[in-house]
């Protein structure tokens, strides 16, 4: 395993999970026009996963953080997170906040081929 994804398997796996989860789950509701019944569980579920991945991160560079970090990320992680990224990684941050946006990105392109598959009159 490279050394650069040691200790951030788990993390970056349960983030590709859930959306690929999100993408299945919310397709029936775009091609029905509704909102997704799931919606609040999954902004949860996003919160969570992408504290987990800070904080797998935080340890694997052996950075000590305040006891309420986890708690930081979950409510506020459009601000903490890059705060965060820039804080450990400088300007490379831009390269892992371009992955996260590439991976959304991806994201919503599979769900708009998926939708479009499964209800092509809406053309």
């Amino acid at each position: 395993m490279p050394k650069w994804l040691s200790g951030m398997v788990a993390p970056t796996v349960l983030l590709w999970l859930y959306l690929l989860v999100d993408v299945v789950l919310s397709v029936p509701a775009i091609v029905r026009g509704t909102v997704p019944n799931a919606s609040l569980a999954a902004t949860f579920a996003l919160s969570l996963i992408l504290t987990a991945w800070v904080l797998a991160d935080a340890r694997k560079r052996g950075r000590a953080l305040c006891h309420d970090y986890g708690s930081f990320v979950f409510f506020a992680w459009p601000v903490v997170l890059p705060a965060y990224l820039f804080q450990t990684r400088r300007w490379k941050a831009l390269f892992t906040l371009l992955c996260f946006g590439g991976l959304w990105i991806l994201h919503l392109m599979l769900a708009s081929v998926l939708s479009t598959l499964f209800h092509p009159e809406a053309l």
